[in-house]
């Protein structure tokens, strides 16, 4: 008997030729491909009519082949056209087109004479009706065996591949289906209408509509129940995880609300006061606050983090950019000073507390002598004498440049400790030969450097000529190779080419990439935090003394010295840590040993499994996640279903109007009023969605536009700003833009979080249909953040319809909620549940918009029955037990 988990590799009557394009679509198992579910049926006991115009919604029809031809159009481009006729054509009846543009197989499996069943649009092309790129399949193969499968009858038509047609992906899932006797019904009795086998029987191949109705609601329910079985017991684990108060008393937060120029909005006070309940009871806060752009998000996290302060805790926030993290770090500063509050930055290129002190200031130690101690910290710093310079514009291979280099072993063969000797001990020896050595790793299978070449000659005109990157990673890959193989008593190569190369552009780039480097082996976890690492070198580092810290002997002295151990020396006393990603890694864990509250602020910008590693902790912190990207409340049943839920929907007095206008053109109005506009002192951003121009995609890139408006608006000023810009000029950037000393900003979507100028009342986004409704939402509020009328102007590069009607939903209104539920509406709910953003693989079958009534059904029996039985331990609970893992393991497998 065929089991769920059976490899249809195992199953004798699937053949091995179709093994592989089954692979393809994923389908290894018989579970796969049972719920390979079709993508829609065709009613084949009768077709439509021959259209006479042309149809919104797609037909079905059957005829027969009448002539073929391939036509050239355009220089090389083909298209080939199918005249396609009733079979027994009235004299009313019109023949259509059956067109495919650039599909040159097409001529090879259509022919005169053949019936083929075709499903498309009609559209009107000059004279004749066609439908371009219709669905079809040839319905007179001769396969009688089949004919029950694919005429007279309801037939599945499932997404396919190349090598697998309809007719033969038909056969293989009724003959599973047929070998397949019992299978478990993971439902409840009160949500069961039929068994699993029957409800997959008629998804497949159902003998009436009803029947079909009636299996996909069982499976739908199916696949909710999975859900919702993950989502409350992920809220039962919460609910008795163990927990402590974290909520003082609330003076500083009363000094703080009193001394801010404006009141809370009611909603405001309304989510702090949800909040200090969660923060005052025993079990973990795990709660939602969302609310639309510029509806006051921060003002509740900050009161939040200052009753977590006063009690006794630290508290965290983790931002998704860099950029929004600085900015919160900089509000926070100013707003707690007066407090006496202390705030410190954790990302991956500053680390600061308030005031501005660079954080870990580690010096190598050195004994009464003078000489380095036996277990040596890297300096935090390097020294002024390797300090970046300007000395000319960088750029790849150019002089006095400094480069960060990293290459790997082939086919990532381990280096022996002997053979990283032999590493360390070449890229020494090149030191003052041929670069400058800033710091060198060598690990396991890869090394790290940062160098600056040294000039080799001087050419005819005097100029200096450097040693090049090439020439410098030839000599040591070349002499290490023939070391270690001499060592290994082996051949062959040992190096891949070198896979990152990057020219040092600033200051913030050298220390980061130095730090990157020394780190390493600690950051990767090749060594914990009380070991050493002899196979990395910096300045003031000797490699002797280096190796000598990994002896027992001189851990017992760094132990009795109390010397701290390289890379870990970042201890931080900050009562609020505010950071990015880096706060995900062990170093910057180990700087909140008193963590209390975490707060997770655009949080569909961070995957489920990083938040878990932050907040993974015993006991478990609060955590309050925020998105200013409203969430359907469908979507609040499923992907949030475990978190308690706070909606600001007030936006703060004081705030400007925002005018939204499509332009579907694409053009804008009138350029020199908006010159005139941005003369008399206000500032706008003009969004493109791609840095660069590509000859694939026609879409206005933001190098091109910079360019173009710069001269245009000259000598107003312009800048531009995007993600391949180093973080250092991005922050000069910005800095200079909320200054007002640049007038206009043409960036890419860099700018959706965290970018606060008042003084900027224009947003242009270009091509604004290449962008999510959601996005774009999150784009304007940029602007409308101080008391004047803003406006975002949409440039539409399409004459889309369905693109078009996209943008009218942003024109229409301003409300976050209304937008987020039609753009549900417009994507549909397929990847909406990806686990980036909540912890659950794409839907199947089921649909949030349609399926709303079977969800909350689903959640009602799953709460029933975990708040019953928390771990479904009971006999009765075994099958929703083995089920609640299933579609864990599918979680899991959807991750990697």
């Amino acid at each position: 008997m065929i089991a769920d988990d059976t490899p249809l590799a195992d199953i004798a009557i699937i053949p091995a030729s179709l093994h592989k394009p089954l692979e393809r679509l994923e389908l290894r198992t018989v579970n796969d491909l049972l719920t390979h579910y079709p993508r829609r049926h065709e009613d084949r006991t009768q077709f439509d009519r021959f259209p006479s115009g042309e149809t919104e919604m797609p037909v079905c029809v059957r005829g027969v082949i009448t002539k073929t031809a391939l036509k050239r159009f355009g220089g090389n481009r083909k298209m080939f056209d199918a005249t396609f006729e009733e079979i027994e054509a009235g004299a009313l009846s019109s023949p259509l087109i059956l067109r495919w543009y650039n599909m040159h197989y097409i001529q090879k499996l259509i022919a005169v004479g053949q019936t083929v069943i075709v499903y498309g649009r009609t559209r009107l092309r000059g004279r004749n009706l066609c439908i371009e790129h219709p669905e079809f399949e040839i319905a007179d193969e001769g396969e009688t065996a089949g004919e029950n499968l694919n005429m007279n009858r309801i037939v599945p038509i499932y997404p396919a591949t190349e090598g697998i047609t309809q007719r033969i992906l038909r056969r293989v899932v009724f003959d599973v289906l047929s070998d397949t006797k019992r299978m478990e019904t993971p439902l409840p009795e009160e949500l069961i209408d039929s068994s699993r086998l029957e409800a997959l029987k008629a998804i497949h191949f159902p003998n009436s509509l009803e029947q079909l109705e009636t299996a996909r609601r069982h499976l739908v329910l199916t696949e909710f129940f999975g859900i919702q079985l993950i989502v409350a017991q992920r809220r039962a684990r919460t609910l008795s995880a163990s927990g402590a108060p974290h909520c003082g008393p609330g003076k500083l937060l009363d000094g703080f609300l009193a001394n801010l120029p404006f009141p809370p909005t009611g909603a405001q006070k309304r989510a702090i006061a949800e909040i200090r309940r969660d923060l005052a009871s025993d079990h973990p806060m795990n709660r939602l606050l969302q609310g639309d752009v510029g509806s006051g998000k921060t003002l509740v996290a900050l009161s939040a983090m200052l009753l977590a302060v006063e009690s006794g805790c630290q508290a965290a926030l983790m931002a998704p950019t860099q950029i929004l993290a600085e900015q919160h770090y900089l509000n926070f500063c100013r707003l707690l000073e007066p407090l006496g509050i202390s705030v410190a930055l954790r990302t991956g290129a500053r680390k600061e507390e308030s005031g501005g002190s660079i954080m870990g200031s580690s010096r190598v130690s050195r004994d009464e002598s003078g000489a380095p101690a036996l277990f040596v910290e890297y300096p935090n710093d390097l020294p002024e004498a390797i300090s970046y310079s300007r000395r000319s514009l960088p750029h790849f291979e150019r002089p006095w440049a400094k480069y960060a280099i990293s290459f790997s072993t082939r086919n990532r063969r381990k280096l022996t400790p002997e053979a990283r000797d032999i590493v360390l001990d070449c890229l020494i020896h090149w030191k003052d030969k041929r670069y400058e050595l800033y710091a060198a790793c060598v690990m396991p299978d890869h090394v790290h450097l940062l160098i600056e070449p040294f000039v080799k000659d001087r050419n005819d005109k005097g100029d200096p000529v450097f040693y090049s990157i090439a020439e410098i990673l030839h000599t040591i890959k070349s002499l290490t190779a023939h070391q270690i193989n001499k060592l290994e008593r082996m051949t062959g190569s040992v190096w891949q080419e070198e896979s990152f190369d990057r020219l040092v552009r600033s200051e913030r780039d050298l220390q980061e990439k130095y730090h990157y480097i020394v780190q390493n082996p600690w950051e990767s976890d090749v060594v914990t935090s009380e070991e050493g690492y002899q196979w990395v070198w910096f300045p003031g580092c000797e490699k002797a003394v280096a190796r000598a810290a990994t002896s027992s002997a001189s851990r017992r002295l760094q132990q009795a010295s109390g010397l701290p151990s390289p890379a870990r020396s970042h201890a931080v006393s900050a009562q609020i840590l505010i950071g990015t990603h880096a706060l995900l890694y062990d170093s910057a864990q180990n700087d909140l040993p008193g963590l209390g509250l975490v707060v997770i602020d655009e949080q569909h910008k961070f995957g489920v499994l990083q938040r878990a590693k932050l907040i993974s902790r015993n006991p478990a912190p609060d955590v309050l996640v925020m998105t200013a990207t409203p969430i359907p409340r469908t979507l609040t049943l499923t992907a949030y279903g475990d978190l308690d839920v706070s909606i600001l929907d007030e936006l703060p007095p004081g705030r400007g109007r925002i005018r939204t206008e499509l332009r579907e053109n694409g053009k804008l109005r009138d350029p020199d009023k908006f010159k005139e506009y941005l003369a008399s002192g206000r500032q706008a951003y003009i969004v493109c969605p791609v840095i660069d121009e590509s000859e694939t995609k026609e879409v206005k890139a933001a190098a091109v536009e910079f360019e173009k408006w710069s001269k245009f608006l000259a000598p107003l000023k312009c800048e531009l700003l995007h993600g391949r810009i180093a973080p250092d000029e991005k922050d000069a950037i910005m800095r200079r833009f909320r200054d007002g000393k640049t007038n206009v900003l043409v960036a890419t979507t860099v700018i959706e979080v965290g970018i606060d100028v008042p003084n900027a009342t224009v947003m242009i986004i270009e091509n604004a249909e290449k962008f999510g409704l959601a996005q774009l939402h999150q784009l304007r509020g940029r602007i409308g953040r101080g008391s004047n009328t803003s406006y975002c102007i949409l440039l539409a590069g399409t004459a889309d319809e369905t693109a078009l009607e996209k943008l009218r939903v942003l024109a229409r209104t301003s409300d976050g909620f209304e937008i987020a539920e039609a753009d549900l509406e417009l994507r549909g709910p397929g990847d909406i549940l990806g686990t980036a953003q909540s912890g659950f693989p794409p839907l199947k079958i089921g649909n949030i918009l349609r399926d709303g009534d079977l969800m909350r059904l689903a959640r009602e029996a799953a709460s029933r029955i975990v708040s019953a039985d928390p771990k479904l331990s009971a006999p009765e609970n075994q099958r929703f037990r083995l089920f609640s893992v299933e579609s864990s393991h599918k979680l899991l497998s959807h991750v990697s």
